[in-house]
C-alpha cells in the first residue's frame, strides 16, 4: 500500500472491530438513516439475552419435518380458504409463529382444525365458521 494512504501513528491503535460481514469499522463511519436504524435493531436483538437463550433452547431440539403427503394440510403448508376475504395461513413451528403475518403455530386450535384436510374439504374453524380449502402449497 502506498505510504500516502497510511498514518504515522497507525501502529499505536488497536485494530478496528470487525462485524460479521467482515468489514472493519472506519474512523468516519458514515451511514444512511435506514442503515443506522437496522444496526440499532440488530444490536437490540443481540442484547436480549432471554431471546438468545430461548432461541438456543429451540435450536437444540429442532427437527425439520417434511410432509408425507403434499396434498393435505400439515406443518409447512400454506393454506388458502374461501372466506369472504380469502384468508391465507402458513402452518409453522413455535419459533416461526407470527399470527399477524398469517404464520400459525401447528398446535393452535386453528392449525388443528386445518390439519389433514385436502383441497375442496370444509374446515370448521375454532369460531364455528365453515370455510372451504381452496389451495394447499408447500
Amino acid at each position: 500500500m502506498s505510504k500516502a494512504f497510511t498514518r504515522d501513528d497507525d501502529d499505536d491503535r488497536p485494530p478496528a472491530p470487525v462485524r460479521k460481514r467482515g468489514l472493519p469499522v472506519p474512523e468516519l463511519n458514515f451511514v444512511t438513516a435506514a442503515g443506522l436504524a437496522a444496526a440499532r435493531a440488530e444490536l437490540e436483538q443481540c442484547r436480549d439475552a432471554d431471546r438468545i437463550a430461548e432461541l438456543s433452547a429451540h435450536l437444540t431440539t429442532a427437527q425439520v419435518v417434511e410432509p408425507s403427503d403434499r396434498g393435505e394440510v400439515a406443518l409447512g403448508a400454506t393454506v388458502v380458504d374461501n372466506a369472504s376475504k380469502r384468508t391465507t395461513y402458513r402452518i409453522v413451528g413455535a419459533i416461526e409463529a407470527d399470527p399477524k403475518a398469517g404464520k400459525i403455530f401447528w398446535q393452535t386450535p386453528l392449525a388443528e382444525a386445518l390439519h389433514g384436510l385436502r383441497e375442496g374439504d370444509t374446515a370448521v374453524l375454532p369460531n364455528g365458521d365453515e370455510v372451504e380449502i381452496v389451495s394447499i402449497r408447500y
